[in-house]
């Protein structure tokens, strides 16, 4: 028999063996994570912080790095299918439609007709009819599905439309949706809604990072009528008690051409969430289009080359002559970002940013000081509506150019989410948002940042340091 100290001793040696093979995985993993930082497009600072984690605490800065590391999804962008938006469309003479043309988007179509949400009941109604009036398909790309009342009645007319022939298929975001009961997901899809979840919070590692979320809102009927913007299905942002019990968002419908763009981005994020990379080729969009109801589709995030949201924001900020309006939930910006607007009031250009007053993520009430006292400092009017949650997105300039969506000016927004935004070059949608906007303007108070000491600086900088997660 053998002896208790032979097996204590064999216990020992794979022990050893064991802990030996974690070390040479270990410091290889370490070696090409820290290889890839140092190939990929970041700041020194961030690459020398990111090195210094995984050298010194290697099991916990290897798995942070993994989770949080990368913004990008290389293979994704590599697989996907390219948007189809027909042959034959002209680039305009805008500068933002130049720039985001030459970062590979499709150029603005005319010939849209687009009706925006006056307030939460309006949206409501919008979306039951556009899944009301659908005969043939119905796609649905949304961050959050609540099991309210909202969420209740939107999903009995999806679960309807299916059951008579038509055919449903619903996107819903990992995190956004988290809470968000399988069972009661079970009749709508027993009546034929195909449900998918864009990188579930437990998921194959391959498949994309948890990180990394699908904050488009997107909804589109028969492949003809679009309705998006910044509201989730949900009852604080739309139903039938609004505006009342509504926070303040924005959302539209749309007609037109530019729907195909909508659905080719639908289709890549549905079959990335299937787990398949091509999609079928999308059909072609006839041409040639008119000019009025000019509409750019500007796609951003993890699956998109560039940052083409980003892009149009600076441009924005750099060709504004006169005035700039933004309506924004948060704002946590990255340097350059902050850089625009300052530069943009210095040389003399009217740039208003409306705000809640109280938003409802306090971490980002915190981190936006800082940046605010900076705008303040160069001249940026800072306006702050009380009472009222603000999650609209939405941006004029110059009464020429104009953008709504799904993209907050914070970090994740513009760097980390999947987001989509619409670009607007005509007279009357920018008239209607330029009003919309002067008017939550009108009913928000003058902001001038107080300096602050030293303990609130640091705890601003504390918050920052999480500003991608906010």
């Amino acid at each position: 028999m053998q002896s208790l100290i032979d097996i204590i001793r064999d216990i020992d040696l794979e022990f050893l063996a064991a802990a030996q093979f974690t070390a040479v995985l270990g410091t290889a993993l370490a070696l090409l994570l820290i290889a890839h930082i140092l190939r990929s497009p970041r700041t020194p600072s961030a690459s020398i912080g990111w090195i210094i984690v995984i050298i010194t605490m290697p099991l916990v800065g290897i798995p942070l790095y993994l989770t949080f590391g990368q913004r990008k999804l290389r293979a994704k962008i590599n697989h996907k299918a390219k948007i189809n938006t027909g042959h034959g469309a002209v680039v305009h003479p805008d500068p933002i439609d130049a720039i985001l043309t030459s970062l590979g988007l499709p150029p603005g179509t005319g010939g849209n007709e687009v009706t925006f949400d006056a307030d939460g009941r309006q949206a409501f109604d919008s979306v039951l009819e556009t899944i009301e009036n659908a005969s043939r398909t119905i796609d649905i790309a949304m961050f959050i599905l609540k099991n309210d009342a909202t969420g209740q009645r939107i999903l009995r007319a999806l679960q309807d439309r299916a059951a008579n022939g038509v055919k449903v298929r619903l996107l819903l975001d990992g995190v956004g949706s988290f809470s968000l009961s399988k069972r009661w997901l079970k009749p709508a899809m027993a009546a034929g809604v195909d449900i998918a979840w864009f990188i579930p919070v437990l998921h194959h590692p391959l498949r994309g990072k948890t990180n990394l979320r699908n904050h488009r809102k997107i909804l589109i009927a028969d492949g003809t009528t679009l309705w998006s913007g910044g509201r989730n299905f949900a009852a604080e942002y739309l139903g039938p008690d609004c505006p009342a019990d509504c926070w303040i968002d924005l959302s539209y419908r749309l007609q037109g051409p530019s729907v195909a763009v909508f659905a080719g981005i639908f289709e890549t994020d549905w079959q990335f969430a299937q787990g398949v990379d091509l999609p079928l080729p999308l059909e072609d969009v006839p041409t040639p289009y008119p000019e009025g109801g000019r509409v750019q589709v500007i796609p951003s995030g993890p699956d998109v080359e560039g940052d083409p949201i980003y892009a149009a924001l600076l441009t924005s900020c750099y060709t504004a002559q006169k005035r700039i309006i933004i309506v924004t939930p948060y704002y946590v910006p990255d340097q350059g970002l902050q850089e625009a607007l300052k530069l943009a009031a210095l040389r003399g250009v009217t740039v208003d940013l409306v705000l809640p007053e109280k938003s409802n993520h306090k971490l980002a009430d915190i981190a936006r000081r800082r940046f605010l006292r900076e705008l303040a400092g160069a001249g940026v009017n800072i306006w702050l509506l009380p009472d009222y949650m603000v999650h609209a997105k939405a941006m004029v300039v110059d009464g020429t150019f104009a953008m709504a969506g799904s993209a907050n000016l914070d970090i994740r927004s513009l760097f980390l989410n999947c987001e989509v935004i619409s670009g607007f070059y005509s007279p009357p949608e920018i008239a209607w948002l330029g009003t919309w906007c002067e008017g939550l303007r009108d009913r928000s108070r003058h902001h001038a940042p107080a300096q602050v000491g030293t303990v609130a600086q640091t705890i601003e900088g504390l918050v920052l340091l999480t500003g991608y997660q906010l």
